[in-house]
């Protein structure tokens, strides 16, 4: 019996042990894998100098540099509408016509009433020629004693009436002739053309359609040359010059930059947004712009061809409270670092104040890490070249460099 109580003991006290064991192996175990978890991975990069931009970034609604709102100047029933949205036309084409039957009815009752005001002209003037003969007649009569001077004096007064008859027929004339002149204008009226080349972006009437002079019946834009109006901020508004090219992208078109002039420039700025119109114009000659589509510009003030900057993304904080993670290379732990910016753009930022060329920045992962926290790092080259070599003026940043 004693000797099975000394097996349980035994039995007992090695399963506590082997517990014991288990739970301090685990232990050495937590405190293993807790030391390399205080142990961040992160990317880190050396600080360098490299060329760098200063531009402004905008946005802006595309819009016709050219357009025509067609409409009539006579009240009337549109009889064609040749046109659609869509269709392209030419300088000149006629793009509506009205109902033209009761002008036409007018052009030819006019063109007759001249017809007949020329005929009666010419049947005058052959009587005033008549009443003059008449005239000579009788003073050769009175130098033979034959006519008398009451005679003569009745033809010369049938031909100054003859005369005036003349004078009245030839102003019936004009009457009739500007008549006619009025009447063919009233037809080309309804004749409806356009005055610039472009392409049909609205049509708002249909054959048979009343039209009115205070209806727009069609809209016409120019698609060779396209603007765009951006609001400029006062802090840039002296850096921006009449003649500067900018580059513009749109959305639709992934891929394309297209260049545009700057032509325009507001004399004063918005006392409520202080910010000043700035107009920009786009050479468009494939028509791949259009009216209404969102634009991003993109204007280059001023290069640095040397400046030290960093991958923007090694940059946090606000305006005024911005900073950057450096590696101690002695202990290879993360030290949070002040710093002023200047130009920003996605991919760099200028540094101004507060790293010295040559310095680790973390890149990679610097949101999970905080000053003093062990680093495993990989360095990764740290010049940067942009594609537009430019950077866009970091705003918050700026009013912290001044």
């Amino acid at each position: 019996m004693r000797y099975i109580l000394f097996l349980i003991s035994v039995g007992l006290a090695g399963a506590f042990g082997w517990h014991l064991y288990g739970d301090s192996l685990a232990s050495v175990e937590s405190k293993s894998k807790e030391k390399k978890a205080d142990v961040a991975a992160v990317d880190v990069v050396r600080v360098v100098r490299q060329p760098i931009a200063e531009r402004i970034e905008l946005v802006g609604s595309l819009e016709p540099v050219t357009e025509v709102q067609i409409r009539s100047r006579l009240s009337g029933y549109l009889g064609k509408v040749p046109f659609d949205v869509g269709d392209h036309v030419e300088s000149g084409q006629t793009v509506i016509e009205l109902d033209d039957a009761s002008t036409r009815e007018l052009v030819s009752r006019a063109t007759a009433a001249e017809q007949v005001a020329a005929a009666q002209l010419k049947a005058q003037i052959a009587r005033e020629g008549q009443a003059l003969r008449e005239v000579e007649r009788q003073r050769e009569l009175a130098t033979s004693g034959v006519s008398t001077n009451q005679q003569i004096e009745e033809a010369e007064s049938a031909l100054s009436v003859s005369k005036a008859e003349t004078e009245l027929e030839r102003a019936r004339l004009a009457q009739a002739k500007a008549d006619l002149e009025r009447a063919r204008l009233a037809l080309n009226e309804l004749q409806i053309s356009t005055p610039i080349s472009g392409y049909v972006a609205e049509q708002n009437c249909d054959v048979g359609d009343l039209a009115r002079a205070e209806d727009a019946l069609m809209r016409i834009v120019d698609l060779s040359s396209i603007r765009t109006v951006v609001n400029v901020v006062e802090r840039d508004y002296a850096k921006i010059k009449l003649g500067e090219t900018a580059t513009v992208t749109v959305d639709g078109i992934p891929n394309r930059q297209f260049t545009g002039r700057i032509v325009r420039q507001a004399p004063v700025l918005d006392p409520t947004t202080r910010t000043a119109k700035v107009m920009i114009e786009i050479a468009n000659e494939d028509a791949l712009l259009k009216p209404g589509m969102h634009g991003r510009v993109v204007i280059t003030v001023s290069r640095l061809a040397r400046a030290l900057a960093v991958p923007s993304s090694a940059v946090h904080g606000q305006a005024g409270e911005q900073f950057v993670y450096t590696v101690d290379e002695a202990r290879n732990v993360a030290v949070r670092q002040p710093v002023s910016v200047g130009f920003r753009d996605g991919e760099l930022t200028q540094v101004l104040m507060g790293l010295n060329e040559n310095s680790l920045v973390v890149t990679l992962g610097g949101r999970l890490i905080k000053d003093g926290d062990a680093l495993d790092f990989e360095e990764l080259p740290g010049e940067v070249v942009t594609s537009e070599f430019s950077a866009v003026r970091n705003e918050s940043s700026a009013d912290a460099a001044e």
